[in-house]
């Protein structure tokens, strides 16, 4: 089905979905599956094609732009047909929305390829922007920046709902025909018609868009920061404000030697790192979050209905993992609920972690066992998830390393380990161990595990047997004892 119109989504996982966004810059294909709250990239493509070029001086689309445009949505089209969508949606944004020859060109395509194409106003860009980043931040709090070549859309997000939306001729494009001494005062005038609804100042800013995600990557690889995933990448405004410093003062050719975007992106980034000082200096927050997901994920997340919005993204994907790659699916709650006694002092937010840790745990028993604690760390640092900072990623990254390997955090950088507090990295540790125990001792199997309890009494960490003796061995023996030293208890073993 080629579609404009969007299917409510009630079920937990996604029909393999396909979106063409024909923005002003790129045109690119998402196709999306998996978990309907979490969902995971099935396909990725872009095109840069420039159909915003010129716009401002024109009013016209850019006559190569279309041509290219042409060329990849005629592709697009081709290789989806053989991958068994459900739906494909087409929408178009702001180049193609404000053109004198946008329509003609949306009923080109439409009659060429038997589409039907969305143009989709400012005010609902900004709506699917901030509907991407509730994708992975269910509660957030503060303003949501989309920007793309010819357009920047503001929204405003209050405890997960959000309250109001913006379109503002922005983009980097539209600020071309502007000396730089003068772009900030363009751009603070334009922004001075920020509706008064917006709040004046907030915490926390979310980027979103391939400009910022472009301004991120440099920032990761001036400052070394070990992780390379982009979604729930957080930084103060301050330490923001050096790289846009270095990217406003230095050539193309220079940026382009520390970081993977394409040179049509970088001769985008000036202009953006303007744009981005104007904003800083209106809403003053405090934090720099930069967001993976955009309107084509916010898209998705429209179409959700309310009971699956209220999914908890972290723990549908790695339920998601768990289903799919694990010896014994469903294991993980039941690990979970039976090492529970033994962390009594467990927050709501520790809770979540343990319970995604638990889901993962058995996810890598693929990998050769020499290997398998460094395939855990790389995979969860890297892996498609949402509702997670990178703090909480590390958290789960050792957990899982611990889960498979007694000693093996001398292989993490130490760039890595001072992301995350020395005590959450020794409960991280700790429920590893935890994770081990439990998994040994009932060979992943769940109702082996119910015939035995854990619980801390005293000073002391028990393991009860009494059901089934059978389970006692050395092994057991071993490991207990390495997870009562980590906790600082005794281990008893109870088995009459």
């Amino acid at each position: 089905m080629r579609s404009s119109e969007k299917d409510i989504i009630s079920s937990k996982l996604l029909s393999r979905t396909g979106i063409v966004d024909i923005g002003s810059n790129t045109v690119r294909l998402v196709v999306l599956e998996g978990p309907s709250r979490s969902p995971r990239y099935f396909y990725n493509e872009k095109s840069s094609c420039g159909l915003g070029i010129g716009l401002p001086q024109t009013g016209r689309l850019n006559p190569k732009g279309v041509k290219k445009a042409v060329k990849a949505i005629r592709r697009f089209i081709a290789i989806t047909t053989k991958m068994n969508l459900k739906n494909i949606y087409f929408i178009a944004t702001a180049a193609v929305r404000d053109s004198i020859d946008g329509p003609q060109f949306v009923n080109r395509l439409e009659e060429q390829f038997d589409i039907k194409i969305k143009v989709i106003s400012g005010k609902e860009e900004g709506i699917l922007a901030a509907s991407g980043v509730l994708m992975s931040w269910p509660n957030a709090n503060g303003i949501v920046c989309d920007i793309g070549g010819s357009s920047l859309e503001l929204a405003s997000l209050k405890e997960g709902k959000i309250k109001h939306s913006q379109s503002f001729e922005l983009g980097p494009l539209a600020l071309d025909d502007f000396q730089t001494p003068v772009k900030h005062i363009i751009i603070a005038e334009k922004l001075i018609k920020t509706k008064e609804r917006f709040p004046n100042f907030v915490r926390d800013f979310y980027l979103v868009g391939g400009c910022w995600r472009a301004i991120a990557r440099i920032h990761m690889s001036r400052c070394r920061y070990p992780l390379k995933v982009l979604q729930g990448y957080k930084i103060t405004v301050k330490a923001l404000n050096e790289t846009l410093d270095f990217i406003t003062c230095t050539n193309i050719s220079a940026i382009a030697k520390i970081t993977s975007s394409s040179h049509e992106r970088l001769k985008l980034l000036p202009n953006a790192c303007e744009v981005l000082r104007v904003l800083i200096k209106k809403f003053q927050p405090k934090y720099i979050l930069f967001s993976g997901y955009g309107i084509r994920e916010g898209l998705v997340y429209q179409c959700l209905n309310s009971e699956v919005r209220e999914m908890e993204p972290l723990l549908e994907a790695c339920k998601y993992l768990e289903n799919n790659r694990s010896r014994f699916p469903g294991f993980g709650e039941s690990l979970f609920k039976w090492l529970l006694p033994i962390f009594p002092e467990m927050s709501k937010y520790d809770k979540r972690l343990y319970l995604a840790a638990c889901h993962l745990h058995d996810t890598m028993w693929q990998a050769h066992p020499d290997y398998r604690s460094e395939v855990c760390f790389e995979t969860v640092t890297g892996a498609n998830l949402g509702g997670i900072d990178h703090e909480g990623r590390i958290f789960l990254a050792i957990s899982l390393m611990s889960r498979y390997k007694s000693s093996s955090l001398d292989k993490i950088s130490n760039e890595t380990m001072m992301i995350l507090d020395k005590k959450l990295v020794k409960k991280a540790v700790t429920l590893g161990a935890a994770m081990r125990l439990g998994s040994m001792l009932s060979v992943t199997i769940a109702s082996n595990l119910e015939k035995t309890k854990i619980l801390l009494s005293n000073d002391s960490i028990c393991l009860d047997l009494k059901s089934d003796t059978d389970f006692f061995g050395e092994t057991v023996e071993r490991r207990l004892t390495h997870l009562a030293g980590l906790m600082g208890v005794k281990p008893k073993i109870i088995v009459e």
